[in-house]
């Protein structure tokens, strides 16, 4: 059974950071199912209790990291019965891919938990912190590219060790620096700007490679980028309380 949550919540901003529920979906498994018969993978999934919410911060820019380094809340939830008993019930996972607002001051979160203790709940307890990736601010940054001379580049404050060219994709390789990247894009002779969108990521210790895949074949040009300036992760506590919806 599906249905939409009531809940409460106190927030307590941390770094100018304020949060928003939009929604929550409560499913809980039909009485008498066996819930470890469910395949592994199945959806539409049996019982789930998921919370959307937004982050907005009147100071701050949220940082658009890649979905090979997503963020990993410390969330933990109680289940709360009718006899006003309670259980620890396992953590939340933060999942999905975050939407961000244009101006990079909004950016959307999920917490969800994929399953009910074996008896009814009133309601349930999220309650912890989550990693939010955060900048003060971004700026320009500018650097010749010739695909046939793949050397180092330094590209502002982000160490390019090595590059290469296949296609329309341009492969990054260097150290954490390259997070900073927000957007980047390629001016030709011609003026004609070649925009890319943020590809995949590796990472191994301390080496990070990273791809952006261009609307153009790469050819010789000014590589433009704007940067992260100031990097951090907070961390926000949060308490949502949600309340069994019948």
């Amino acid at each position: 059974m599906a249905a939409f949550a009531a809940f409460s919540s106190v927030l307590h901003a941390r770094e100018d950071v304020d949060l928003k529920v939009t929604g929550v979906t409560f499913i809980e498994a039909p009485p008498g199912r066996d819930k470890n018969l469910t395949a592994f993978g199945a959806s539409p999934s049996q019982e789930k209790v998921e919370i959307n919410a937004v982050a907005t911060s009147r100071t701050l820019q949220f940082v658009e990291a890649s979905g090979g380094f997503p963020d990993k809340g410390d969330v933990n939830v109680t289940a709360v019965f009718p006899d006003k008993s309670s259980q620890a019930f396992g953590n939340a996972e933060m999942s999905g891919f975050a939407k961000f607002s244009a101006d990079g001051r909004t950016r959307s979160f999920n917490l969800v938990i994929n399953r009910l203790p074996d008896k009814p709940v009133s309601g349930l307890i999220f309650e912890g912190t989550l990693p939010l990736s955060v900048a003060n601010g971004t700026s320009k940054a500018a650097q010749a590219l010739d695909p046939q001379r793949p050397g180092p580049l330094k590209l502002g404050s982000v160490a390019i060790l090595q590059f290469k060219v296949e296609g329309t994709s341009v492969h990054f390789q260097g150290n954490d620096t390259l997070l900073r990247i927000k957007t980047l894009s390629l001016k030709l002779p011609s003026g004609q700007m070649i925009k890319a969108e943020r590809g995949g990521w590796q990472r191994t210790n301390a080496d990070y490679s990273q791809t952006w895949k261009f609307d153009a074949p790469p050819a010789k040009g000014e590589l433009q980028a704007e940067l992260y300036d100031g990097m951090k992760t907070v961390r926000q506590p949060v308490r949502f309380v949600v309340g069994r919806p019948w």
